[in-house]
């Protein structure tokens, strides 16, 4: 087998590269980026539209860089969601000043719901549906704006009203994102996505009018607090390299923490029942592998389980050559 974090074929690894002194970073991609999109989302309800389309456009710069990063895995069209609505974000922000009534509020709902559509696109992400699962989620969005095109179809108001199930739905969407990251290394990020997209979507979500401005005050602040915070310690933890399951252990890491708990979960229990069948004595968990009653496993033994992961995680990321 060749190196064990030789990943994928391009030069840069996307999931891990190794520094000096033998440590493992976990290079922030997919969740990091839809934070940016918070960062937007408090401009935007500050009414500064061309900081608003500025921090847009530099997230959905740093997207399409995450995109050219992440070749050769499964997370590049949800990269693309996020240029998507990063672009929609500063399209939104523009012709804010220039809309009024059911439209402003419609184009306002439109645009804060393409922010749910990336993390839904990483429950996709294995091929061969990864390419077939975006589909899925342009409709997911097309579902989501329809009371929004109604609206401006037969205006009745001066806003966008949603049915109780609509709201319900609204936050389910919200908390599977959230839920997904947040056992993972991201977890600052998902925070921050969350609070961004409560944020973008206050008024639709069953708040009165006053928990929506103390809503929107607090989540700002908080926002921006947290932004700084994520920024400031960028570092991620890092795993020593000195045993012989460690190597694999961050391997799994990497994939845990890029993907999330939905695909972790499933990958963690088929690898412990290869494991139980071909009587390894190693056992899965959520921080990594570890040896059962001391008995640590041969190299053979070693070779099956890189093997088997490599296998698995050849739906998710083209690997190298051995």
């Amino acid at each position: 087998m060749g190196h064990p974090h030789a990943l994928c074929k391009p030069a840069r690894i996307a999931f891990a590269h190794r520094k000096p002194d033998e440590a493992v970073t976990i290079v922030p991609v997919i969740n990091d980026i839809m934070a940016c999109l918070t960062l937007v989302a408090s401009v935007l309800f500050a009414k500064t539209s061309w900081l608003t389309c500025g921090f847009a456009l530099a997230t959905a710069t740093f997207a399409l860089q995450g995109y050219r990063r992440l070749r050769g895995t499964t997370l590049t069209a949800p990269c693309l969601w996020v240029a998507a609505s990063a672009t929609c974000l500063a399209a939104g922000a523009i012709l804010e000043h220039r809309l009024e009534g059911i439209s402003l509020s419609a184009t306002r709902f439109a645009v804060a719901t393409t922010t749910l559509c990336p993390l839904m696109a990483v429950l996709g992400a294995k091929r061969p549906q990864d390419r077939g699962w975006q589909w899925v989620v342009l409709t997911l969005w097309i579902i989501l704006v329809w009371p929004a095109a109604q609206a401006v179809a037969l205006p009745a108001g001066v806003r966008v009203d949603l049915f109780v199930a609509w709201k319900i739905f609204l936050w389910g969407l919200i908390a599977i994102g959230l839920l997904n990251y947040l056992p993972t290394i991201h977890w600052r990020a998902t925070i921050l996505v969350s609070l961004g997209q409560i944020l973008l979507l206050r008024d639709h979500l069953g708040l009165s009018a006053a928990e929506s401005t103390a809503v929107s005050d607090l989540v700002a602040t908080l926002s921006f607090l947290s932004a700084a915070a994520l920024v400031h310690n960028s570092g991620t933890p890092k795993v020593a390299l000195n045993s012989d399951l460690s190597p694999i252990t961050s391997k799994w890491l990497d994939f845990r923490n890029h993907y999330g708990a939905f695909w972790a979960l499933r990958t963690l229990g088929q690898l412990n029942h290869t494991a139980e069948l071909r009587d390894w004595p190693v056992q899965l968990d959520w921080s990594g592998f570890l040896t059962i009653d001391d008995h640590h496993p041969t190299d053979e033994q070693l070779a099956e389980i890189n093997q088997s992961i490599d296998s698995m995680l050849r739906r998710f990321v083209e690997l190298a050559p051995s």
